[in-house]
């Protein structure tokens, strides 16, 4: 199983698996490998909270708290597409702000 690193020059780094990266990639209509700039990040992070806000209305997130029944509480809990691209937009915002492109 492979690991793809987002990161930035000072603003730290985002990891994870390949399949899960290759979902946001191929959302953001990103290559395999490449850079967002500055300039281009404010229009990948609008199009990354749609999908999350898309992904919320079809996927409703179930926190194990939340659960009642044993039945509940012995099920797998899935961690969905909006759960694991919030660090994504986290970085997002910090390039931003410092004007650092990020890469993978």
């Amino acid at each position: 199983m492979s690991l793809i690193k987002f990161q930035s020059p000072t603003q730290g780094s985002v990891i994870m698996f390949g399949e899960n990266a290759q979902t946001l990639l191929e959302t953001l209509d990103l290559p395999i490998q490449g850079e967002m700039t500055t300039a281009q990040l404010p229009a990948y992070m609008a199009r990354l909270k749609a999908a999350i806000e898309a992904d919320k209305a079809s996927n409703p997130v179930i926190w194990p708290e939340d659960l009642n029944t044993e039945e509940d509480e012995n099920a797998p809990v899935l961690i969905r597409f909006s759960q694991r691209a919030a660090p994504m937009v986290q970085l997002m915002e910090r390039c931003i702000s410092a004007t650092e492109p990020i890469s993978w």
